[in-house]
């Protein structure tokens, strides 16, 4: 027969110990970074990222982004092949250059410049330096749009690594876990910034320019801040979740617009992460995820 002190002990410590016996690596809440392995043994090759900034109101904007599109377009003579497209990510940022009035900036805007996303990402924050829209970065370059644009930087190496393995998006919801590697110690190091963001493709809204259906479009930080988050680092992986939730009204405002003409479908949510040098501008590495 089991004592009442021992029952009482034994339902005292019951919720604990489900808690321990359903956890896992892949489910532990890592509300900060944590060190759950070893390192990369050698540099990596590079994925690349494309940063698309454009706009509803920018008349040339349409023709730019279709000839980038088409090459991830399996049905289009400009297609690269997917051994390319893997391997390469698109961020579409609509921007209030060359007006305002582009919904899917204004459900992001500041009422300031120092906290407006575009004005810190594209303008006089200190990431780049824009010139007027369409504008183009490759891995952090300023380039023309054409079909080799990605190889370069593909064929570069990194010593960072980034997975976003684990991470689910289930509707409007997305819980991120991201996992870095490195091959070096950089724990000193103050270049790295980690941005992730959440995107959506096929958003259909027609605008002043007639473009009426947007891909890869850019919906938010997912980090705090707009210029990242700094990233110390060993040779060793670290891990931290993140979660994230579609915002039902988007992209209605809380200021002076609204856009009842704006349709969107959250199944096709993705998230993409990448590590930024904040002084050479490069990006060292790339990892996305969609549904």
């Amino acid at each position: 027969m089991i004592s009442s002190n021992r029952l009482r002990f034994y339902f005292l410590f019951l919720p604990f110990i489900l808690l321990s016996c359903g956890d896992d690596d892949n489910g532990s809440n890592f509300s900060d970074w944590t060190a759950i392995g070893s390192g990369l043994e050698s540099n990596v090759l590079k994925n690349v990222l494309t940063e698309f900034q454009g706009s509803t109101n920018c008349p040339f904007c349409p023709a730019a982004d279709a000839k980038l599109l088409s090459y991830f377009d399996s049905n289009s003579d400009e297609y690269v092949g997917s051994d390319i497209t893997s391997k390469w990510f698109l961020i579409n940022y609509h921007t209030y250059s060359p007006s305002r009035g582009d919904p899917m900036y204004e459900f992001l805007r500041a009422e300031t410049a120092e906290d407006d996303y575009c004005y810190i990402r594209f303008e006089e924050g200190n990431w780049y330096q824009g010139s007027g829209v369409p504008a183009t970065y490759t891995n952090g370059v300023r380039t023309s749009i054409y079909p080799e644009m990605a190889l370069v930087p593909m064929s570069q190496k990194t010593p960072i690594q980034i997975s976003l393995s684990g991470t689910k998006i289930e509707g409007s919801n997305i819980d991120i876990r991201v996992s870095i590697k490195s091959s070096i110690d950089m724990v000193s190091s103050d270049s790295l910034h980690l941005f992730i963001c959440a995107t959506m493709d096929n958003v259909m809204y027609t605008g002043y320019n007639q473009e009426p259906q947007h891909q890869d479009v850019f919906l938010g930080w997912i980090t705090a801040g707009q210029s990242g988050e700094l990233i110390s680092i060993g040779n060793e992986e670290i891990a931290k979740n993140y979660s994230w939730e579609m915002p039902s009204n988007w992209p209605q405002n809380n200021y002076e617009n609204s856009w009842a003409q704006v349709e969107w479908d959250n199944s096709n949510l993705a998230v993409i992460a990448f590590i930024q040098n904040k002084y050479t501008k490069e990006i060292v590495q790339v990892s996305g995820k969609d549904n």
